[in-house]
């Protein structure tokens, strides 16, 4: 992500593209965070010691693509973030 920063920093005139994208990719890092919690404990069982660790950043996984969006309706417009960079950085 810092190498695709780097080249939208370079091409676009506003840096405000760049820092959406930025913004998009780490959301969506904590996003597969999250996700690698909750699937860690898809295979545990009552019995395993330590088989709900993580279970609680898992379970708020969607919590990083609400946060996107709720930021994006906030700062939005042409001195904030703009929307298809920041959604694009996520995925």
């Amino acid at each position: 992500s810092i190498l695709l920063f780097s080249i939208l920093w370079s091409v676009f005139p506003s840096p405000n593209i760049a820092f959406s994208y930025e913004f998009g990719a780490l959301l969506g890092t904590a996003y597969s965070y999250g996700l690698g919690k909750y699937v860690e404990t898809i295979g545990g069982s009552i019995d395993d010691e330590g088989a709900g660790e993580g279970a609680g950043v898992g379970s708020a996984r969607f919590a990083f693509l609400i946060l996107l969006f709720v930021i994006l309706g906030k700062f939005r417009g042409e001195t904030g973030l703009v929307e298809l960079p920041a959604i694009a950085g996520f995925f």
